[in-house]
């Protein structure tokens, strides 16, 4: 008779339950590729929007396209653009303004991208 250690037997592999037979794949939500040039561009846009004192909608247009595919150049760069954005809106402007985006259409989500920063 074959001597067996019950001790190295994981049971967790026998369970079809089991966290350990869960394909962690299906967790990563499927986000389109996006480059350092694209958010660059996207970037410029959003800049020229706030140069002519449009803050309101410099700030959705950042927010309205995060780079979640982007490498951690291109998320430099958007940082950059939202934190100047948010840096250029006066204190007396911001709750007004955050308001407003809040009751357009897809405001809730725009306003959870800016939670994410």
């Amino acid at each position: 008779m074959a001597t067996v250690n019950w001790r190295t037997i994981n049971i967790d592999l026998l369970d079809p339950e089991s966290p350990a037979n869960f394909s962690t794949a299906t967790l990563v939500p499927a986000v389109t590729p996006v480059s350092a040039a694209e958010v660059q561009s996207l970037s410029s846009q959003i800049k020229q929007l706030l140069r002519g004192g449009d803050s309101e909608g410099a700030l959705r247009g950042a927010l309205e396209n995060p780079p979640y595919g982007g490498d951690a150049s291109a998320k430099e760069v958007h940082l950059a653009t939202v934190v100047e954005i948010l840096q250029s809106i006066k204190q007396a402007e911001m709750s007004p303004m955050l308001s407003r985006i809040y009751d357009s259409d897809g405001g809730v989500e725009v306003l959870d991208v800016l939670m994410k920063y």
